[in-house]
């Protein structure tokens, strides 16, 4: 009976979270830019819609880092939690399906123009 009532405590509680494409095991890159958090924001937003994706705001983590989510065709295709790391320079961890090498070619191609614009 236990184990009935955990099972289903647990295809309940699975069920709340829309993993996306991004799935249980994600890829990751991690980058520095120099520049404010805002600035990295904007620079992610238009790099990103310049490869028809679209950078939508999600709750930010407990320790005050933003987060956001990659989106293509209404599905989120990749996840990016950003914070400030130094006093000029800002981070961003990627999260993506590690099986969707256009997704890694995006985010590596998003990154490479933020650094180029920073």
């Amino acid at each position: 009976m236990k184990k009935i009532i955990i099972a289903l405590s647990l295809t309940l509680l699975g069920g709340c979270v829309d993993m996306g494409r991004v799935g249980l095991h994600p890829e990751t890159k991690i980058a520095y830019f120099d520049g404010h958090p805002y600035q990295v924001e904007s620079c992610l937003t238009v790099a990103a819609q310049d490869r028809r994706l679209y950078l939508e705001q999600d709750d930010p983590l407990p320790t005050g880092e933003k987060r956001f989510n990659l989106v293509q065709d209404n599905e989120t295709v990749a996840w990016v939690e950003m914070s400030k790391f130094s006093h000029h320079q800002t981070s961003a961890t990627f999260y993506y399906d590690p099986k969707a090498p256009e997704i890694s070619a995006s985010v590596s191609a998003i990154i490479a123009a933020c650094k180029t614009s920073l």
